[in-house]
């Protein structure tokens, strides 16, 4: 397994229709960051053997881990196998929760805690039972973004969930595709259904930023995976508790040092008001709309500013623009770059 591996998904406690971030290479997701791994000797595992780890694999205090994801399963379902669970799972389209640029992901009935990610162009089902699953440690120091607690190194993951709703598009990867080849603009219903999300997130009191700044400076501590800033349903919102949390993270420049670097001020805002749709969505709406727009984005920067200088978090806007030229030349788009441009540009006072 090579040390290039970029991905580490994450999915915590309970999410609703939500699209998967995007990821360099579908191959490139096996390794956990340094930090967020301890150091051990993992075993394979079979549906008859279930062992107690030997690590402590508590994030948050929350002891979502996969001795307690199988335990889970046999109170569900007796003594079916997990390959048939699975199967059965994935097979039913009420069980779908989203996707994106390369990954399903599922619930199982039954099972409020975890979900099912596969990676389309790696999993397989007719090859499934082949590949032991491996535990994945987790370490108790490092913000719970919803880590992947299993994998068979071949596509298929189990996550933990996040509590809340993304913040964008259910289809927001498709969105992207169409806009990239004028096969989809954003609608005017679309432009709506987003300006609702920023406008709902610009009322989130200013401790739920903070607490989100507090979250990615302890990311920056304690791990060297990175915030994917390209999906905005990366960014789950619990409404009710008025929480903000961050699901999908990577390597991508791990190679460069320390992620902090990548890791701040921008980083948040990016998610948060989602550059490259950003500004269709101003132009879909009418004048009022973009009022609004304005206001309540302005609102969100404000907020987050004052989150990061509380916390230590720094302007990252330099090295955003490094990750949406990846993301053009990998994705083999071209809009990415220039749409964070026209973004700065609509907010130059602030940013």
């Amino acid at each position: 397994m090579e040390k290039k591996y970029l991905y580490v998904l994450i999915r915590s406690m309970q999410i609703q229709s939500i699209s998967l971030g995007y990821t360099l290479s579908p191959a490139k997701f096996m390794l956990a960051p340094k930090g967020l791994n301890q150091s051990i000797n993992k075993r394979d595992y079979n549906s008859t053997d279930v062992y107690t780890p030997e690590y402590k694999d508590i994030s948050f205090g929350q002891k979502l881990n996969y001795v307690d994801f199988i335990k889970t399963l046999h109170k569900v379902y007796k003594n079916k196998s997990l390959k048939n669970i699975v199967l059965s799972a994935i097979s039913e389209q009420k069980n779908y929760v989203g996707s994106g640029f390369s990954a399903d992901v599922y619930s199982i009935p039954g099972v409020d805690k975890y979900l099912i990610r596969l990676e389309r162009k790696h999993f397989s089902p007719g090859s499934f039972s082949k590949y032991p699953i491996i535990s994945e440690p987790q370490n108790e120091l490092a913000p719970n973004f919803g880590q992947y607690i299993a994998t068979n190194n071949h596509g298929f993951f189990i996550t933990k969930k996040v509590f809340g709703e993304s913040h964008s598009l259910p289809n927001w990867s498709e969105k992207i595709k169409g806009i990239e080849n004028d096969s989809s603009a954003l609608t005017h219903k679309e432009a709506e259904y987003i300006l609702k999300k920023i406008t709902e997130l610009s009322e989130f009191p200013q401790k739920s930023f903070d607490e989100l700044s507090l979250k990615i400076q302890k990311l920056n501590k304690h791990t060297d995976c990175e915030i994917d800033i390209m999906n905005p349903n990366n960014l789950i919102l619990n409404n009710q508790l008025q929480e903000i949390n961050i699901i999908d993270l990577w390597y991508h420049h791990s190679d460069n040092g320390s992620t902090a670097p990548f890791n701040g001020t921008d980083s948040m805002i990016n998610l948060m008001l989602d550059p490259l749709t950003h500004n269709q969505v101003y132009e879909k709406l009418g004048n009022n709309g973009k009022e609004k727009l304005i206001n309540a984005s302005k609102k969100i920067i404000q907020k987050v500013f004052i989150a990061a200088q509380k916390t230590g978090l720094t302007r990252t806007k330099n090295n955003a623009t490094i990750i949406y030229k990846d993301f053009d030349k990998n994705a083999n788009l071209t809009f990415a770059v220039p749409a964070y441009d026209e973004f700065l540009k609509l907010y130059h006072d602030l940013l």
